[in-house]
């Protein structure tokens, strides 16, 4: 598996890369490329390492100092496809939780596919599992208040995927005894997949802890179709779009599925669980 930075990486090394071409070519140093655009010398070396992001202005008058005039929007259009595919938290919640349960990628996509490490998956969620989940990252983000709104609009953009979808979700066990809520809350969710379990549109399969893993440990993702994957760190939400990283992903999951436990042996799993958390 390429790590899910790599397709922004990559873009914003393309642009990198040929905005040192074009200098090379153009037979100018840094210095002298940085008078020309009437910037401090020091800022050329940091756009060559990838250490500051050309902003749509420099790489104008980048590409104008190298005689490249018509070159600089296609440079820019590649610079803003990359800051599309990487997007820390801050910017991408910044209209809050609500805004961001009703991307349109669901409502145009399929078939899913969600592995989940950690999180219970989102479209299965209980509305006291949600609350609990979107609470806990209101306040680990610091943002404003609107959790019953993005409680609604999860749950009413988790009803449309259901009914018109086919979802294949991939839970590993150990995500069965990590309370995101109130063990109550969290005790009814374990409860819920035990009665969505056996749906025709949901596969649910659970990779028991001790099983031989055929990929090593990722984070958790959600393919939508077989365009897009979508990958949840700490600091940012990463949309890998690259066809050879797309497949990647969708191959460890095909892989990640033939170790989990499906129908009978996942409920079995569940109840074991809900035995724990009762006791």
């Amino acid at each position: 598996m390429t790590s899910p930075l790599s397709t922004a990486e990559e873009a914003h090394k393309a642009v990198a890369d040929r905005l040192t071409r074009m200098m090379e070519d153009a037979d100018l140093s840094g210095a002298r490329l940085a008078a020309l655009c009437g910037w401090d010398r020091s800022k050329s070396h940091r756009i060559i390492n990838r250490k500051t992001i050309p902003r749509p202005a420099d790489i104008r008058a980048w590409c104008t100092a190298c005689g490249k005039p018509d070159e600089a929007e296609a440079l820019i259009d590649t610079t803003r496809t990359a800051r599309t595919l990487y997007v820390q938290w801050a910017q991408y919640l910044r209209g809050g939780l609500g805004k961001a349960q009703r991307s349109h990628i669901y409502q145009e996509t399929r078939a899913f596919r969600v592995y989940s490490c950690g999180v219970l998956p989102g479209m299965l969620q209980t509305e006291a599992y949600a609350r609990g989940i979107l609470r806990t990252i209101r306040q680990f983000r610091n943002l404003p208040d609107d959790v019953e709104d993005a409680v609604k609009a999860r749950l009413e953009r988790s009803t449309a995927t259901l009914r018109s979808s086919q979802v294949s979700v991939l839970v590993e066990e150990p995500a069965l005894y990590m309370p995101m809520t109130e063990l109550p809350h969290h005790a009814e969710q374990l409860e819920h997949f035990l009665a969505v379990i056996g749906r025709s549109n949901l596969a649910f399969g659970i990779i028991p802890h001790m099983s031989r893993r055929p990929v090593w440990p990722l984070e958790s993702f959600y393919a939508f179709d077989d365009r897009e994957i979508q990958v949840e760190t700490l600091t940012a939400m990463v949309r890998v779009t690259n066809r050879a990283e797309v497949d990647a992903y969708l191959s460890a999951f095909h892989q990640m599925g033939r170790a989990a436990a499906y129908g009978p042996k996942a409920k079995a799993l569940i109840l074991k669980a809900l035995t724990t958390l009762r006791e």
